[in-house]
């Protein structure tokens, strides 16, 4: 695949998921959720994914051929993040 077809792929997904992050912090501002860790969890995942998303892209950037690495690194990183909320999320 393309580098600069991934980069695209990346930034859809981090602008998609910072959007469900406003819209998920939204809802709880406006119902006025009490904030603990099993309804904070889920919003903050959704930011997490967007940062590092942004992150990987700046990467993949600077160093073009070592995307295969960044992509893999950046697939770990988000499923770590993923499960440690839906840990905080399950036992909260």
């Amino acid at each position: 695949m393309k580098t600069s077809r991934i980069r695209h792929v990346l930034n859809s997904l981090m602008i998609l998921s910072f959007i469900i992050f406003g819209l998920l912090a939204g809802v709880m501002l406006l119902l006025d959720i009490p904030l603990t860790s099993t309804t904070v969890s889920l919003p903050f995942s959704f930011l997490f994914i967007s940062m590092i998303t942004l992150i990987s892209t700046g990467r993949i950037e600077e160093r073009p051929q070592l995307t295969d690495r960044y992509l893999r690194e950046w697939l770990m990183i988000c499923i770590l993040g993923t499960a440690i909320s839906a840990l905080s999320f399950a036992l909260g």
